[in-house]
């Protein structure tokens, strides 16, 4: 009976536990007090002076700290226990290592200093002993506890402070001397750090430290460097937190698989993910270190383990919403999907998040204890190696940049490189992709393709119609004039070909034909179009060349067995008296037609012909 009694209370106790951490988690107030520091000057830094100057700032400020503790005066304590930390060389105390290590390392100093014969102050190297002899270190006498002089960057001699190697030591001198009895006045901080690892961390609530000081005294048993209730909570702050950011991550990733949701929402659930971690993680740190004091190599485990976590989520959310900014600053400008302009957006975000996040990686490594100047200067080094190495990979990246800015061509355009044509699909960082007219991807590098002559069909304000023709040499001068004449009237009436610079050309005598040159532009972009204009004005030449009585000529060899009719009698009389009324009128449209008789019959032809659909559509 008594059994099932002690497990049901300490069931009840757990639950009470764990009900307390969830509130914990979710906010609380605080019951000790943050009032400002009771240090007499505040601005004054600590006296490291000499040896003797920085052992007495240690042990004052570290009394200070404890005593304004146990008056709940929070915002004292760690200002007094910033100096005392101050007394410790400062490479020691870089990377992760949090107030509550730092706490926990100079608590071990102090006892330390509690069990051994420190000499009477007469005895310590003074300012005036310092600058009499020029002393740079000081040893404790009957330790290995050493306090050291720090150059400044003048190399003068400036604070004493103890040594990196001191500092990494303590815990091992801590370990040694734990079971001997204190001494003198600092006796009765004999057990602190026992009592410090035991209880909860500075920032807990009065009705938690209350809650744990009620807990049995089997839940205060030191496993390693913690107490059990410490490692309890340890193991439950962590699973809460991966339950929490698992449930967190289905909710979004069940948003983000909804067909309904579209657009920047997707987006936006994978930033929520990342505020989710990044928010436990601040959270979690928080809980472990400050509430419960988690100490020694777990804290330093966790704290490292925290930061990542933190710092991966902080650059993933800055890559997530500097996309969700791309996106709304292609809305806003109302870019195509697949523009050019679109692309070069999306690039520099890209590289603006990447740079941010190399710099977050950056403040990481340096949170971390990290040498990162060093690291920075190999990587200068090396870079240049890796620079040379990736060298056709940097020109294509710098050619990216140059179509981005010169933009010969754009996503859509029809255009011609090298031997090759097609319509620009993508103009990527590395490569351009074309879809080729047989419906292939071409992938052509940035810095190739820069050197290309290219051109861009689809920039073209016309389309050039140049054809020759040849009339049969049966051709009488007068037709082959009137020929020229109604092919110029043609081009001129026609409403889809530009007037300057249209021209029709006697050219010369070929092998087998009189040679006409026909030279105008198409007023069209469009190539099925300029088709259809095209086959429109070659029917209407043929017309005129039969109306006149000509004929066209053929490259080959006719054997007539019977005599030919040949040209038409009455048209070719026809066509000669045309042309004599106009020499008499001095209207002979030779070189060329009168100005006001050209605009005269500027867009006088049907087009499209009478009797075609698009005919009909037009009227």
């Amino acid at each position: 009976m008594t059994t099932r009694s002690t497990i049901a209370d300490r069931g009840r106790r757990a639950v009470r536990l764990l009900v307390l951490l969830l509130a914990l988690a979710m906010g609380w107030p605080t019951g000790a007090r943050a009032d400002a520091t009771s240090l007499a000057d505040p601005l004054a830094p600590p006296d490291f002076s000499s040896p003797r100057a920085t052992l007495e700032t240690f042990i004052d400020e570290m009394e200070a700290g404890i005593r304004t503790y146990y008056e709940g005066n929070l915002g004292a304590m760690r200002a007094h226990a910033g100096r005392a930390f101050a007394a410790l060389e400062p490479t020691s105390v870089g990377g992760e290592a949090s107030f509550v290590e730092m706490a926990d390392r100079t608590l071990m100093l102090l006892e330390v200093l509690a069990r051994i014969d420190l000499p009477p102050p007469a005895d310590m190297p003074g300012a005036e002993e310092v600058a009499e002899s020029g002393m740079t270190s000081w040893t404790i006498p009957g330790t290995e506890l050493r306090i050291a002089s720090q150059p400044d960057e003048t190399e003068n001699v400036a604070d004493f402070l103890f040594t990196e190697e001191t500092v990494l030591r303590i815990p091992e001198f801590y370990r040694l001397i734990q079971n001997l009895p204190a001494r003198g006045e600092l006796g009765r901080y004999q057990g602190i750090v026992e009592r410090f690892r035991r209880g909860p961390g500075f920032a807990a609530p009065a009705a938690f430290t209350s809650f744990i000081q009620s807990l049995p005294r089997s839940w205060f048993t030191l496993v390693g460097e913690l107490a059990l209730w410490k490692w309890t909570a340890l193991v439950t702050t962590l699973l809460l937190a991966i339950a929490i950011y698992i449930l967190g991550f289905r909710l979004a990733d069940r948003i983000k698989r909804r067909s309904a949701v579209a657009g920047h929402r997707v987006r936006w659930a994978g930033a929520a993910r990342s505020v989710l971690a990044l928010v436990l993680a601040i959270v979690t740190h928080f809980l472990l270190l400050d509430v419960f004091g988690i100490t020694g190599m777990p804290a330093a485990v966790v704290g490292v383990l925290l930061t990542i976590i933190g710092h991966l989520a902080v650059a993933w959310l800055i890559f997530q919403l500097l996309n969700i900014a791309a996106d709304f600053v292609i809305q806003v400008r109302e870019l195509g999907v697949a523009s050019l302009d679109t692309q070069l957006v999306r690039l520099v975000f890209h590289l603006a998040s990447v740079l941010l996040g190399l710099y977050v990686l950056v403040h990481m490594a340096d949170r971390l204890g990290v040498p990162v100047t060093p690291m920075l200067a190999g990587l200068g080094v090396g870079g240049l190696a890796v620079a040379l190495a990736v060298r056709p990979t940097l020109e294509n990246v710098v050619a990216g940049f140059v179509l981005f800015a010169d933009k010969p061509v754009k996503v859509g355009e029809f255009c011609l490189f090298g031997d090759k044509m097609g319509t620009v699909e993508a103009v990527g960082l590395r490569s351009v992709r074309v879809r080729g007219i047989d419906r292939t991807v071409i992938s052509v590098p940035n810095a190739e393709f820069c050197q290309m002559q290219i051109v861009n069909f689809t920039r073209r304000d016309s389309m050039l119609l140049k054809t020759l023709i040849g009339l049969r040499y049966e051709t009488t001068s007068d037709q082959l004039r009137l020929v020229l004449v109604r092919l110029r009237e043609l081009l001129i009436r026609h409403p889809r070909v530009a007037i300057e610079p249209a021209r029709v050309r006697f050219v010369g005598y070929g092998a087998f034909s009189l040679d006409i040159e026909i030279f105008a532009y198409v007023t069209t972009r469009d190539f099925s179009e300029f088709l259809a204009i095209q086959e429109d004005i070659n029917l209407r030449i043929k017309d005129i060349v039969e109306g006149i009585g000509a004929g066209f000529a053929f490259p080959s060899q006719t054997l007539y067995l019977e005599r030919s009719a040949g040209p038409d009698p009455k048209q070719a009389e026809a066509a000669g008296q045309t042309v004599e009324r106009w020499r008499k009128e001095n209207r002979l449209p030779f070189p060329n037609h009168e100005e006001q008789f050209r605009y005269e019959l500027a867009d006088t032809l049907d087009y499209p012909p009478k009797g075609s659909p698009a005919a009909q559509a037009s009227v």
